[in-house]
């Protein structure tokens, strides 16, 4: 069964009430069956993006459910390695998107995203892509 991390650009969607029906239904899937990891950067995303100090710790305690993905220090070398390879194959995106790209990648997961940058990370990459529907 394999991991999934949703990009914050899948995870705004998913709390849109109007929403996409067919993502609401494969996040509730992916949870339920524990296999969503959830990289810092894009609970630091998710948590920046909130309109009140209630509606922050409602979804700071939800995130707290998933399976949380740290990072070790070396991570930040290869991080820069990833990033500066990337760049000279002419694909410049920013370094946030590189992170949860080589984050995935290092934990064998796939990405579910609707963010045109992780494409063009893919073709040049082993970062594996999830469709939904």
């Amino acid at each position: 069964m394999n991991r999934v991390i949703i990009d914050t650009s899948i995870w705004i969607d998913f709390f849109s009430p109007p929403g996409d029906s067919a993502v609401k239904e494969t996040i509730k899937l992916l949870i339920s069956e524990e296999r969503v990891l959830l990289p810092g950067i894009i609970k630091a995303e998710l948590l920046r993006g909130t309109k009140s100090k209630k509606e922050f710790e409602m979804l700071d305690e939800l995130l707290k459910g998933l399976i949380y993905l740290p990072v070790e220090e070396d991570f930040w070398g290869r991080l820069s390695k990833f990033s500066f390879q990337l760049l000279r194959k002419g694909v410049a995106v920013p370094l946030a998107d590189a992170y949860i790209a080589l984050v995935t990648i290092e934990n064998d997961a796939f990405l579910l995203h609707r963010d045109k940058h992780f494409g063009l990370i893919a073709r040049e990459t082993g970062l594996n892509i999830m469709e939904t529907g």
